[in-house]
């Protein structure tokens, strides 16, 4: 049985030229699309030395070609012939969009993505071959084919990036034009060659591609939610790759048609038809949207636009618990549940983030997935297929007789052909003598011998479950001819099939046994780390274990795992120290960020994830504990552990999507999930299709997980934090210090206007409702290098976000500048396109501000002032009020100069007013800077805040509120079951309630004390009551790990508080009536007991209920309310984050009675809703059996007009009868008359 061969990828490069071609059509010809590709960057095409290494041996190749053209041609015309008919059934396809024909834009979309999973390799074959010829488009060609390959990885394509591809796919059609050119010919006109005139557009094409690849990879990334709400934004985007693919095909149209002396104005009418398609196209792009992102689109469009929602936290919650909304990209059941806690502002900042950010922040990923895919691409050319000769084509006599008829048919059952091959060997072995030899019919057989006879111990009938799953991929329960294939393919070089049989047999289990041992071993030392990591680095920490313990501890606790055989293991263990060391370099090649399923497949390679799960986990798990190393004495970036647990969220989405795929195929061949599951895969999805028993609040209570002691000592020590970090350390620097202005070596060639913008400015940014509208921005210009009407600036905003200037541009003469750049954000905010000039001799700079993304405008000024003196520096509608310029100059100079003395002398009315600006404008973080009223005094408030501070203030009072914000306590995945919001900071988890789950309260005085019946918690048998036994916890602890701890700590705390609080009662008692009877000893004694050991560790008074009692100090700590709720140190091993178990007053008969009433109230609203229920069922059958007995007599009625009916009918057919008698005898009679 044939292999299908795979693509043989032939890649080339172009040879350097210097001469360059002038295309006719030019981006100034069209219209559309002129401006956007004006702006492009040749400089960012990525180079490739290894491709172009191979398009000059390619080329020198073709120097020797001529003895072989002839044969080569005729190659090359089948292939054009099938490429043209492939390209004939593309045109049908896509057909609609040259026409006037009425199909929809999504069903054009549809059967684009079919079009384009079906043949675009026999293009690529077609353009390959024409590569060999022309080697100069072998770079284009190269980058068509990573780039195909790498979109049919999604699962999932959106029909906006089908369409494009489509496009792309047209435009690489017209390089099969290139067939008909001669490679040395040419042109009469000007004598220049097919390539001196195609390589800059090939070029162009390359770099076109790169970058719509890159796009797509981030457009398919995206959130329905991003997309919707960036939908105007992102369809700009891609539409320029449109036009521009569709300008490329004409280039290559026109350009082959000069070199050929083809009929211009025919090639003039195809640009014209060209033109027709792609506005079609443009058009059908507006209209590829899903009915879940109408109904985004409509919901955002009937709360008042993107921009009230981002206004509004009430709104955005609101938006996100809608089921067509998704926080990611492929958000499912099982996942959603675990993201259960959702981050305002980073949602609100992914919302806000401009399209080409996105895309520019993705390039570096994507370079690495692309530069992989290449490689993967390469291997598979270099792969020699001697390894899949071992295909059985046919088999003589034999045990296989079990599993044929005459010849093997495609497929067989997996247990009948497992059993076979096993049956086949043993009666080998039978034979060593004679050296038989395994497969007879193979190009390459294999030989059995004496080194082989180990392996029949494991290639049993006890492991033929474990065989059959590597033989049967896809778990169909019968094995193909490709499936085989594929099995005998993998194979190491130097090992037998026994061999490789065995390990699937045994050694797979038990070599994943280890490194479930290994991952297991890191997440406990993970949680002995996370009490030793940076405060401000807590939180991340935290998150990171809340979201990956759980479901990656599912995985490993449901796994059989097998017994440890040293023996056994060494002789797998070149082959899975080989494929970790596989692992570990691809992985390192994607810098351990696996940001979607295509990258993870380029990281794993084909199979099922199975096979890869554990050593890919442990190689994530062991990065990521070095970063929580890290943690320990530095800061890390915010998104450092997000991304890791991004990574480790894809790998689990794999798990999720074969366990989906095993569920559904085990219920179409009838059998029970869950008894598979016991067997399939040494029951690693048990866990994943049941978690219930796992994670049960009873088995939680006794459950028992490691505890180490952490101990670095035993670590590596060296380890270089820029191999294993992504992103820069946050280095804590000085917040005030302003930014400085240093001449540069293109600042001091600057002249003219380009000189004049130079050095720092300050100023403010205002727009329609009030001036300023944000604090105060510092900007520091510098000339650019690449042309003397440009400038370059950058910095930072007060919330830490960085900026850049792009797109700058002076234009004018030395009497009239106009200044115009534009101003593009790092995150959260969308560009701004600032245009202005220079008034005041060179000393200002104002004029207005717009952003077309949110249709906002408004105005600037800037100026050449320290941003100490800006802040009094008289705004334009103050100058206006002034009376005279020189009465604003002196005002604003009185007020810098009082400033500054009261500076140096820290005069309390300073100090009032800074604490007043810093309080406003925390409240304006805290609202997310959307803080804006209707009230003029808030208004005017609002703009003495952001006046009153420089930028350096600014960023200094953000990074005190993110600093506090970092380090608070954030309890994920629990919400309060009274007030329903997230936990942060004491957590209040009630020790008597709870069956499914705790009962959690937060802290704020009306949730603390509130009551929560069965009405908010319907698994609650009776009302949580704040005389309930409660436990405060200003500690995050994990939901799953840690609660039984926790809770076993808090009953023991609670037991002996009270034991000690009932003994200090008592002994009180008898001290009040027998004191005077005791020796002065014994009173001591007692008085010691009462004083020393329940005492207030705060105060140090004497404590009764109630009161708090700590669960973690080995003393007994006794705490009073009032100490707990203002103190933040404590004397001894008390901490303040420690947890505290209540001592609640006993309840007297009065609670009880409060419940018992409860009871009956509860009883007596049941008993109710039952008397309703049968007094509603009553009047239903009362009023059944009304229509019943209106049935039964109209059903009479019906018989009596019946039987009248038959009555009467009888009585005409009589009738009817007689007369036809009658009517025949004269009939008669007249017949025997003539």
């Amino acid at each position: 049985m044939p292999l299908v061969e795979s693509p043989v990828m032939q890649t080339s490069a172009p040879l350097d030229t210097s001469q360059s071609i002038s295309p006719l059509y030019s981006p100034e010809s069209s219209d559309s699309g002129s401006a956007i590709l004006a702006a492009e960057d040749e400089g960012t095409k990525p180079k490739r030395a290894s491709l172009r290494a191979m398009s000059i041996a390619l080329e020198r190749f073709r120097k020797n070609w001529s003895g072989q053209r002839n044969e080569v041609a005729k190659v090359l015309e089948d292939h054009i012939l099938t490429v043209n008919t492939q390209v004939s059934s593309i045109a049908e396809l896509v057909s609609p969009l040259s026409s006037n024909a009425g199909s929809s834009a999504l069903k054009i979309v549809q059967y684009g993505s079919i079009a384009l999973a079906e043949g675009h390799r026999e293009l690529l074959k077609v353009l390959q071959t024409i590569a060999s010829v022309h080697p100069f488009i072998g770079l284009a060609v190269s980058a068509f084919q990573v780039a195909i390959e790498l979109d049919l990885k999604r699962r999932e394509n959106d029909k906006k990036i089908n369409l494009l591809f489509m496009e792309m796919r047209d435009m690489m059609t017209a390089l099969v034009e290139l067939e008909k050119v001669d490679g040395a010919y040419h042109d009469v006109a000007n004598g220049k060659t097919i390539q001196e005139r195609l390589q800059p557009i090939v070029d162009q094409i390359e770099s076109d591609i790169l970058r719509c690849a890159n796009a797509c990879d981030t457009y398919a990334k995206k959130s329905m939610l991003v997309k919707v709400f960036s939908c105007a934004r992102w369809d700009v985007e891609l539409q320029q790759y449109i036009k521009r693919f569709e300008k490329r095909r004409a280039d290559v149209h026109l350009a082959i048609a000069l070199h050929l002396g083809l009929n211009i104005d025919r090639a003039l009418l195809q640009l014209d038809t060209l033109h027709l398609k792609m506005d079609r196209a443009l058009s059908y792009l507006k209209l590829c949207t899903s009915p879940e992102e109408r109904e985004l689109a409509a919901f955002i469009k009937k709360r008042g636009g993107r921009q009230a929602i981002l206004a509004s936290d009430r709104l955005l919650l609101e938006l996100i618990s809608k089921p067509s909304s998704s926080i990611c990209q492929d958000s499912d059941g099982a996942w959603r549940e675990r993201q259960d806690f959702i981050d305002i502002e980073e949602l609100r900042a992914a919302l806000s983030e401009d399209p080409a950010i996105s895309i520019s922040r993705n390039s570096d990923a994507f370079e690495r997935k692309f530069e992989m895919q290449e490689r993967e691409l390469v291997r598979i050319q270099e792969i020699v297929h001697e390894e899949n000769g071992i295909v059985i084509r046919s088999l003589s006599s034999g045990p296989h007789d079990k599993i044929r008829d005459n010849r093997w048919r495609g497929s067989v059952k997996a247990r009948h052909f497992v059993l076979a091959l096993r049956d086949y060997c043993l009666e080998k072995l039978d034979k060593l003598g004679n050296d038989e030899q395994t497969f007879v019919d193979c190009d390459r057989p294999t030989k059995i011998t004496e080194h082989d006879e180990w392996t029949l111990e494991y290639i049993s009938i006890t492991r033929l479950q474990a065989i059959i799953e590597a033989f049967d991929d896809d778990a169909s329960g019968f094995i193909t001819v490709a499936e085989v294939n594929t099995f005998t393919s993998s194979k190491p070089p130097h090992w037998s099939l026994l061999h490789w049989m065995a390990y699937w047999a045994i050694g797979w289990q038990m070599t994943m046994t280890r490194y479930v041992v290994e991952t297991d071993h890191i997440l406990d030392k993970m949680f002995s780390l996370k009490a030793h990591v940076l405060p401000a680095n807590r939180r991340a920490v935290e998150r990171y274990l809340d979201r990956v313990w759980s479901p990656i501890t599912e995985l490993t606790t449901a796994f059989r795992r097998a017994e440890r055989n040293d023996v056994v293991e060494e002789r797998f263990r070149s082959y899975v120290s080989a494929e970790e060391d596989r692992l570990r370099t691809a992985l390192e090649s994607v810098r351990y960020d696996i940001d979607a399923a295509d990258t993870l497949q380029l990281v794993t390679g084909p199979g099922r994830i199975e096979k890869f799960l554990f050593p890919l986990l442990y190689l994530l798990l062991k990065r990521d504990y070095e970063i929580m190393r890290l943690a320990r004495t530095v800061v890390i970036h915010k998104d450092e552990l997000w991304d890791s647990t991004d990574t480790l969220k894809w790998v689990l989405r794999a798990v999720k999507d074969r366990y989906t795929n095993l569920e559904n195929l085990f219920k179409q061949q009838n059998l029970d999930p869950a008894q598979q599951f016991k067997v399939f895969a040494s029951e690693l999805f048990r866990y994943w299709h049941d978690s219930g028993p796992l994670w049960s609040t009873e088995r939680l209570r006794e459950a028992h997980y490691v505890e180490l002691p952490y101990n670095d000592a035993g670590e590596f020590q060296d380890v270089d934090p820029a191999e294993i970090l992504n992103h820069p350390i946050d280095n804590i620097t000085d917040p005030l210090a302003a930014p400085c202005y240093y001449e540069t070596l293109e600042d001091r060639r600057a002249t003219g206007p380009q000189k004049a913008i130079l050095g720092r400015w300050s100023g403010f940014l205002g727009d329609a409702e009030m001036f300023p509208s944000e604090p105060m921005l510092s900007m520091v210009f510098h000339a650019s290098s690449s042309s003397h009407s440009t400038f370059t600036a950058n910095g930072t905003l007060p919330i830490g976000t960085g900026f850049k200037v792009v797109n700058s541009r002076i234009v004018g003469d030395e009497y009239e500048v106009l200044y115009t750049f534009t101003v593009q954000y790092a995150a959260r905010y969308w560009p701004k396109t600032f245009q202005g000039r220079l008034t005041d001799s060179g000393r200002e700079f104002s004029g207005e501000w717009s952003c077309e993304a949110n249709n906002t405008r408004g105005s600037f000024i800037f100026r050449r002032l320290p941003p100490d003196s800006m802040r009094f520096w008289p705004l334009p509608c103050e100058a206006q009020r002034a009376r005279t310029k020189a009465l604003a100059m002196w005002q604003f100079a009185l007020s810098a100069i009082r400033d500054e003395l009261r500076r140096k002398d820290l005069s309390l009315k300073l100090l009032t007013e800074r604490q007043a600006i810093r309080q406003c404008f925390l409240r304006v973080i805290r609202a997310g800077g959307s803080v804006r009223s209707r009230d003029e005094s808030d208004r005017q408030s609002l703009i003495r805040c952001y006046r009153g501070m420089t930028p350096s203030e600014a960023r200094y009072y953000h990074m005190v509120h993110e600093s506090l914000r970092r380090i608070a306590p954030q309890h994920f995945g629990i919400s309060c079951a009274n007030c329903h919001s997230d936990i942060y900071g004491a957590r209040i988890m009630c020790l008597d309630c709870g069956i499914r789950t705790t009962v959690d309260l937060c802290d704020k005085p009306g949730c603390r004390d509130a009551t929560v019946g069965p009405d908010r918690r319907d698994d609650l048998m009776s009302p949580h009551l704040p005389s309930h036994r409660i436990l405060k916890l200003r500690r995050v602890i994990h939901r799953h790990r840690e609660f039984g701890k926790t809770y076993r700590a808090a009953q023991a705390a609670h037991i002996r508080a009270e034991e000690a609080l009932t003994d200090a009662e008592e002994v009180m008692a008898a001290h009040s009536l027998h004191g005077h009877f005791r020796s002065p000893s014994a009173r001591t004694r007692e008085e010691m007991l009462v004083n020393r050991e329940l005492s207030c560790v705060g105060c140090k008074s004497r404590v009764s209920r109630p009161c708090w009692y700590c669960i973690e100090c080995d003393d007994e700590t006794f705490i009073c309310f009032s100490c707990e709720a203002t103190k933040v140190a404590f004397s001894g091993g008390h901490k303040p984050a420690h947890g505290l178990v209540q001592c609640a007053v006993p309840r007297d008969d009065t609670a009880k009675s409060v419940d018992l009433e409860w009871s009956h109230s509860r009883m007596d609203d049941l008993e109710s809703k039952i008397d309703a229920f049968q007094r509603d069922s009553v009047s239903r059958f009362d009023a059944l059996d009304g229509r019943l007995s209106v049935l039964e007599t109209r059903s009479a009625d019906f018989e009596l007009r019946l039987e009248a009916l038959q009555a009467t009918s009888s009585q005409k057919l009589e009738t009817l009868d007689a007369r036809l008698e009658r009517i025949e005898s004269l009939l008669s009679a007249l017949y025997s008359k003539l």
